[in-house]
């Protein structure tokens, strides 16, 4: 080895709600400080080298962390024979990455134990800000990781996510609207099993399911190449078979498949609805690990930033009695993702978000002919959509939206988590 292993910190939690924070700092109007606080729930120990890794970064990227871990304390441990130092530790993984290849070997330490009954129930139902003025209270739970929370299977997600729903519509009355959206990441399932209830339980709940080509293929048991996703005409075979699977198990989930320096796609209702390519092909990226959670960052910013432009009329949850639709939001979200996730290649370490002139040049397309020349095309199945914003960058967009968002996320692991973000309308007033 060339370098020393320095611990870090990391888990698609903590990455994602990394590049978010800096996403909102980066790229939210001058004027809207309001529009998402991103707080995550996650399982640490606070007493260990690992957890005060996780502690100390979340403080120095500006978002907040709330610790559900259920450990007792430490004079019970040590009268406690079952309570080993491997139970008790903030979960590590050590990341070897070789040429862009990557291999992963992970200790999931506390968050073995750690139950979606753990998560506070009133930070995911309630808003810390209390406007009267608000008039559309909207709540985003994003959760990662769910393969490798055993706490969060058979079940048990299924249960406390209904829950949040059911106490946030009861919310509701007169003007004021309680909407929840969910999205979900699965990552890779170690066991190879693939089931868990995601696909029966979970996935009916989920209005975006965010995964990358692999485990799309494991899941569907439709597989490709994970480098050129089958290439061609078969790659838009791939795509259909892909879309109607997801389709007959959620009808109403949005379904976004990341394809590593292609792109990405989006399936809807058993078709391909919008795909967006990456806005540069690096042949030796410098480390892949955490594109997929800088993905899942940018497109949560990006989907949010237009509903917050647009209102809730346009942007449905999953079983509303609304009839908004998110296919121009998805875009945008879209965009950003893959901007984002590019970016994230670049440099090593999965929580390191990338300056905001460099994805600023991604989403403005500002790069060279042999860097333009580089990129891959989805095939016709998918076609790329513009959208139809005249600036890609938030703080100069056309809208005079005095809209008032709150957010709040929930983590789930240092190596997976569950982020939810908090975003509330604020009435116009007149």
């Amino acid at each position: 080895m060339e370098h020393p292993m320095t611990p870090l910190a990391g888990g698609s939690g903590v990455n994602t709600a990394t590049h978010l924070s800096a996403l909102v700092k980066d790229f939210a109007a001058a004027n809207d400080d309001g529009f998402m606080d991103i707080t995550l729930q996650t399982a640490v120990n606070e007493n260990d080298h690992y957890g005060r890794v996780i502690l100390d970064h979340a403080k120095e990227s500006s978002f907040e962390m709330i610790n559900c871990y259920k450990g007792t304390n430490d004079k019970k441990d040590e009268e406690n024979d079952d309570a080993t130092e491997e139970s008790k530790s903030t979960g590590h993984c050590i990341v070897i990455v070789n040429e862009g290849e990557r291999s992963f070997v992970t200790h999931l330490g506390v968050m073995e134990s750690f139950k979606a009954s753990h998560t506070i129930l009133h930070e995911l139902v309630n808003f810390r800000t209390a406007d009267p003025t608000f008039n559309n209270h909207h709540h985003h739970i994003h959760v990662s990781g769910y393969y490798n929370l055993p706490g969060f299977s058979k079940g048990n997600l299924k249960k406390r996510l209904k829950l949040v729903r059911e106490k946030r519509r009861a919310q509701s009355h007169g003007a004021h609207t309680f909407t929840t959206t969910i999205s979900i990441v699965p990552q890779y399932d170690a066991t190879e099993e693939w089931d868990g209830g995601l696909l029966d339980d979970v996935l009916p709940l989920v209005d975006f399911l965010i995964l990358n080509a692999l485990e799309a293929g494991k899941i569907t048991k439709v597989e490709v190449d994970e480098k050129d996703c089958g290439g061609g005409v078969n790659r838009a075979v791939v795509f259909a078979q892909w879309a109607e699977f997801f389709w007959e198990k959620s009808p109403l989930t949005h379904v976004i498949v990341t394809l590593g320096g292609i792109g990405a796609v989006c399936f809807y209702q058993g078709e391909v609805v919008a795909s967006m390519s990456s806005p540069k092909l690096y042949e030796c990226p410098i480390d892949p690990t955490g594109a997929g959670d800088a993905f899942a960052a940018g497109f949560l910013f990006g989907i949010m930033n237009w509903r917050k432009q647009h209102g809730h009329e346009d942007c449905a949850e999953i079983g509303s009695v609304l009839e908004g639709s998110w296919s121009k939001a998805i875009i945008e979200g879209m965009r950003y993702g893959c901007c984002t996730g590019t970016a994230c290649v670049s440099r090593p370490g999965a929580s390191v978000p990338a300056p905001k002139d460099e994805i600023l040049t991604f989403l403005n397309g500002e790069e060279s002919d042999e860097e333009e020349n580089a990129n891959v095309e989805i095939p016709e199945d998918g076609v790329s959509e513009d959208s139809e914003d005249k600036s890609y960058y938030p703080g100069e967009s056309e809208s005079d939206s005095d809209d008032f968002y709150s957010s709040s996320c929930t983590e789930e692991d240092d190596e997976s988590f569950d982020v939810g973000e908090n975003f509330e309308e604020k009435k116009q007033s007149n």
